[in-house]
């Protein structure tokens, strides 16, 4: 019954014999060590790097959380019309599905105009004249991206960390602008 109270009593005592000097370095050395760090200039690449990594990360979450699978967002790079040059776009299901589903029709007409005798240019015409570019496919979609903002705003004001990854977006894809604009002009 000695033994156990021993070690207690032991322990409050403070030792006569200490250095108070080996006490200051101890406390010293518990501080927390200073960190001195040296951001060099970005270039225009690792700035637009890691606005697809944290763009890419906000996306994951968001297609996490929000309420319906038309909602969530994928990007890709995609080549324009008369370009070599890859383009990433970010674009919501429904998005998608809405420019397959209404360039379907127009697809079948152009393939018809093709036979082995040459081109049928009224069919090729016809199948031209149905198809929609991205920018009327938004217009049909006007509906649908109010819903998207919608559920972003709702899940915004719910998700905090959803909430800080998409300001950091914002602020590093306005970081970008601004060091483009600088090195190249306003004009571009």
């Amino acid at each position: 019954l000695l033994v156990g109270v021993i070690p207690v009593c032991l322990y409050g005592q403070e030792d006569e014999n200490a250095d108070p000097d080996q006490e200051s370095q101890e406390n010293v050395s518990q501080r927390p060590i200073e960190e001195i760090q040296v951001t060099g200039e970005r270039t225009l690449l690792t700035m637009r790097n890691e606005i697809i990594r944290e763009e890419e990360n906000l996306y994951r979450i968001f297609n996490e959380l929000n309420s319906h699978d038309r909602f969530d967002i994928t990007c890709k790079e995609e080549r324009r019309v008369f370009s070599n040059i890859p383009a990433r776009n970010c674009l919501p299901k429904f998005f998608t599905d809405l420019r397959m589903d209404t360039n379907r029709f127009a697809l079948s007409e152009l393939r018809q105009a093709f036979s082995p005798d040459g081109v049928d240019s009224a069919l090729f015409d016809m199948g031209m004249a149905k198809m929609k570019n991205d920018r009327q496919i938004r217009e049909l979609a006007a509906g649908d991206y109010q819903a998207l903002s919608e559920e972003m705003l709702r899940i915004a004001s719910e998700n905090p960390e959803y909430l800080n990854i998409l300001m950091k977006v914002a602020d590093l894809k306005a970081n970008y602008q601004a060091a483009r604009e600088e090195r190249f002009g306003s004009d571009n």
